[in-house]
């Protein structure tokens, strides 16, 4: 009985799921990325990122699937996330050349450091580093963050601040003090997408779009701190930003209010005791490599508790459908 009286997900609850997110971050994503940076990613996306969005959904009693908004997008959402992607490409630059231009110069020894860590890391796996930023990272993050973040954080706040807030906290994320206003943009205009299509596919699609041009421009040279974007692309990119956070707002002026989920009584309610076991495993285990208190502990394993926690998600979603 308990089950059918609990309210829906709400900003509280947004806040203890990115608090078990980044407990898994730091200590999976930090056992994970040292030894194999690829195999790391993948493994922080499904473990950490994307598997505290699940369990919350499952403790909720809600099935996943309509939960996290993923329901099949208009075809002319999908067309438009492709070029919402490209288009905010000036924009990003714009933002993070900006604040480049403004930080401290710790901070921007501190951002060079990392970008050319990323070419170099680009440089030498290519392909393994286009497919993981292009796959792994939009389907796990659009899970979390705009998947059940942002509407639970609508259903106490409204669709702006949810949106505010969720880029943010996807920002905070990526540690990158340069570029974290160029990141909650990006986080704001996936916000705003999935919102406005209300579906959470426009948002993977554009997520992952953005982040193959991304590694592209890794490729091709594009990313080099020393070498600053061209004039007319930075003044291109301030037009679009004006541009765009006036389409927004009247976006979201036209976004229905947030509406609870099915009540747990439409479905056949699934325990997340597996998925947390899993979620709980994954991070003692992560814990204790870095303590030193085991030895590293073999990718091949790590990948093992990834795919079981798919599959445990898989099946309970099947039953979602056949409730």
């Amino acid at each position: 009985m308990a089950d059918e009286t609990r309210p829906p997900p709400g900003a509280a609850r947004a806040f203890a799921a990115y608090g078990a997110l980044w407990v898994g971050y730091l200590a999976i994503g930090g056992a994970t990325q040292q030894h194999d940076l690829v195999g790391g990613l993948w493994v922080t996306e499904v473990l950490a990122i994307a598997l505290p969005a699940i369990i919350a959904v499952r403790v909720a009693g809600l099935p996943a699937r309509s939960a996290l908004g993923l329901r099949a997008p208009a075809p002319a959402h999908l067309g438009a996330a492709v070029l919402l992607a490209i288009a905010n490409q000036p924009v990003v630059s714009f933002v993070t050349w900006a604040s480049r231009a403004l930080a401290p110069e710790s901070w921007v020894r501190e951002f060079d450091t990392l970008q050319r860590a990323l070419d170099l890391f680009f440089s030498q796996q290519a392909l393994p580093m286009i497919l993981t930023v292009s796959l792994a990272a939009p389907l796990g993050e659009e899970l979390f963050f705009r998947g059940y973040a942002l509407p639970a954080l609508a259903r106490s706040w409204g669709p702006l601040v949810a949106c505010l807030v969720s880029g943010a906290m996807f920002s905070a994320l990526h540690v990158n003090r340069i570029g974290f206003l160029g990141l909650w943009e990006i986080g704001i205009l996936l916000a705003v997408l999935r919102l406005w299509s209300g579906s959470l596919w426009p948002a993977i699609l554009c997520h992952a779009t953005n982040n193959a041009v991304a590694g592209a421009a890794f490729l091709l040279g594009w990313e080099d701190p020393d070498i600053a974007p061209p004039a007319w692309l930075l003044a291109l990119g301030a037009v679009l930003l004006g541009a765009g956070v006036t389409l927004a707002r009247r976006t979201l002026r036209r976004v229905p209010p947030a509406e609870d989920p099915p009540s747990p009584r439409d479905v056949r309610f699934t325990r997340a005791i597996s998925l947390e076991a899993l979620w709980v495993a994954g991070v003692l285990l992560a814990i204790a490599q870095l303590r030193h208190v085991v030895a590293d502990v073999p990718m091949a394993v790590w990948i093992g508790l990834s795919a079981a926690a798919v599959a445990v998600a898989a099946v309970s979603w099947s039953r979602d459908a056949s409730a």
